[in-house]
C-alpha cells in the first residue's frame, strides 16, 4: 500500500467494522447497532458518519427510504495503512524493533513463535521468487 495513511479513530473503527460485517446499512441500522454497543447518542453516530464520508472512508446512496451508506476502503487496506502508521510512529519504522519489544515483554506461547518463523520464511521464499522473476526479465 502506499503512505497514504488514512487515520480512522476508535469510533470509527467501530462503524466500520459494523460496515465491514454487512453493508449496506441505513444510518438508523448504524444509530441502533452503535446505540447497542456503545451507549452512543444518535447525534454522535451521524456526526462520525459524516466525518467518516468527508474523509473518504465511506460513501452512501439513496436508497428506497434512506440512504444506504457501505465502506469505500477494505478491511485489509485499513489494517495495512494502520499498521504501517503505528510501526512508524512508535517504532521509527523499525518492524524488528517492534517484534524485539513484543516478544521481550510478552510471554509468547511456542506455537505462535513458530507461526512468526513461518511468515518470516514464506515472505523469503515470495521476495526470492520475485527477485528471480524480475532478473529473468
Amino acid at each position: 500500500m502506499e503512505d497514504k495513511t488514512i487515520g480512522l479513530s476508535n469510533s470509527e473503527w467501530r462503524i466500520m467494522e459494523n460496515l465491514w460485517e454487512k453493508s449496506p446499512k441505513t444510518a438508523t441500522q448504524l444509530i441502533r447497532a452503535m446505540e447497542a454497543e456503545t451507549g452512543w447518542a444518535k447525534s454522535t453516530t451521524k456526526t462520525l458518519l459524516r466525518r467518516m464520508e468527508q474523509k473518504g472512508c465511506i460513501a452512501y446512496q439513496d436508497g428506497a427510504k434512506a440512504r444506504e451508506y457501505y465502506p469505500l476502503l477494505g478491511r485489509e487496506e485499513v489494517v495495512e495503512s494502520e499498521t504501517s502508521s503505528f510501526i512508524n510512529r512508535i517504532y521509527n519504522g523499525s518492524l524488528g524493533l517492534m517484534v524485539n519489544t513484543l516478544v521481550k515483554k510478552q510471554n509468547i506461547p511456542e506455537e505462535e513463535m513458530e507461526e512468526l518463523y513461518r511468515i518470516i520464511q514464506e515472505a523469503r521464499v515470495e521476495k526470492e521468487k520475485r527477485q528471480k522473476e524480475e532478473s529473468e526479465s
